[in-house]
């Protein structure tokens, strides 16, 4: 049984039956029977589905949940089997009777969560199939299920071999429910093979006016330009910025962040701990039972002793006692230092929200150190001057830090935190217009560096 890739195993006639204690038996001894098919082209847990076991495919899916990515007939996994009778037994819901299959589904999900992602021979998806079977609530159930876990990209863009999306399905199906919740979360403005968009294929005036209002356009209104009309433009200033996004992003590993990150930390620690104990110390505040006297702490060459100075070389309390000449040296040095690593930690660190909140505490770290400097120097023309670079340095760094977040949008679909801005900015920004074709170049040329 084992060696034939074809084979009615007991296991499937346990399967078939609904024989619960018997088909987990069988699994316990032979795993491997769980992945065989049948002549049908049929698994052991197609099977069970197939008869309305639901039980015994639930038990199945917990025992080996990579059951439920078994490919069978025409590529159908399990899952999508499921939702295929679950689309067909909606009208009955209608009538009073409760869908079991959608319970199922949402069963083999919590077993088995990565195989929503799995596509069949047509290369499409388990929505893309409860939607041809008219199941516009298992859809939905999908859509909601897709969000808390935080695929919406990585499933809901995937194209079928005719170039249609989910969104194209809900449309061309009439799936009210689906359209009006994936118009929120998707691009509406894709092409299918044929160069139609969403739009094109509705023919229900509700999700027309849905996919309208989400910025929806037709295809004789998209501007298109393929990656070979790419290739053989000439290359133009904005892609730059794509490039330099590539290279301090996508191209700095893990292992390299850690590094620069332990070399900046330990210089940023040393630098600002040389602007509140400076070498030579701090003046200190006048003593009132010293008339006409400043008393000055130091730590070279005196170790420390108390020095008393004449009214005419008077410093203010909090200066710093180093000479002038040697101020000019240090502190610009030690400044600069400060200011270029805490723009390689704003750089260097992950966009992600919680690192967004250690970016405002190292700004707020700065100013500290700035006003800081400026209370001990007594150099003005050097302090401002270093002051306000320094300010124009880290501010700078950290307003580029926070471009790089609709920068990413723009080029990059993948799921992330802030997925949404990619998605409003494709429908609503529009389909003609210079500035759409820039971004659409510097998205091609971010996704001609990822080549392999």
């Amino acid at each position: 049984m084992e060696e034939g890739n074809f084979a009615e195993t007991p296991l499937h006639k346990a399967a078939a039956a609904g024989n619960t204690e018997v088909a987990l038996e069988i699994l316990s001894l032979m795993p491997s029977l769980g992945g065989k098919l049948n002549s049908g082209g049929w698994s052991p847990l197609h099977l069970a589905i197939k008869g309305a076991h639901r039980n015994t495919a639930m038990l199945m899916a917990r025992f080996d949940k990579m059951l439920v990515r078994v490919k069978g007939k025409k590529g159908m996994t399990p899952l999508m089997l499921c939702a295929a009778r679950s689309g067909k037994e909606e009208e009955e819901e209608e009538h009073g009777k409760h869908n079991e299959e959608r319970r199922l589904l949402a069963q083999l999900l919590l077993a088995c969560p990565e195989s929503v992602s799995d596509r069949n021979n047509k290369n499409q998806t388990v929505v893309h199939v409860a939607l041809e079977n008219r199941g516009c609530k298992t859809v939905c159930m999908l859509v909601d299920w897709l969000k808390r876990r935080n695929q919406i990209t990585s499933v809901l863009s995937v194209k079928d071999i005719d170039g249609n999306t989910a969104l194209h399905a809900a449309a061309l199906y009439g799936c009210q429910g689906g359209a009006k919740k994936l118009a929120g979360l998707v691009k509406v403005n894709r092409l299918n093979s044929e160069g139609n968009t969403a739009l094109d294929l509705a023919k229900n005036q509700d999700i027309i006016y849905n996919l309208e209002r989400k910025g929806a356009k037709r295809g004789r209104d998209i501007y298109r330009h393929t990656k070979a009309d790419y290739v053989l433009d000439k290359a133009t200033f904005p892609e730059a910025i794509s490039r330099a996004y590539y290279y301090l992003t996508v191209q700095l590993t893990l292992e390299m962040r850690n590094t620069i990150l332990v070399v900046a930390t330990l210089i940023v620690a040393a630098t600002y701990q040389g602007v509140f104990s400076p070498p030579g110390g701090l003046y200190p505040a006048p003593d009132p039972q010293i008339p006409n006297k400043t008393q000055v702490s130091s730590h070279l060459p005196f170790m420390g002793r108390r020095l008393l100075v004449t009214p005419e070389d008077k410093h203010l309390a909090g200066q710093m006692v180093m000479e002038k000449a040697k101020y000019r040296y240090f502190m610009p040095s030690n400044t600069f230092a400060f200011a270029l690593s805490i723009v390689i930690v704003i750089f260097v660190v992950p966009g992600t929200p919680v690192f967004l909140i250690l970016h405002i505490c190292l700004v707020f770290m700065s100013m500290s150190y700035l006003l800081a400097l400026d209370a001990i120097s007594y150099y003005t023309g050097i302090s401002n001057m270093i002051f306000y670079m320094s300010v124009y340095a880290i501010g700078g760094a950290f307003i580029v830090k926070l471009l790089y977040y609709p920068v990413k949008a723009l080029l990059v679909d993948e799921d992330w935190w802030l997925r949404g801005i990619s998605v409003k900015f494709d429908n609503f920004i529009g389909t003609k217009g210079n500035f759409y074709t820039i971004s659409l170049k510097m998205k091609k040329q971010h996704m001609l560096l990822r080549l392999n």
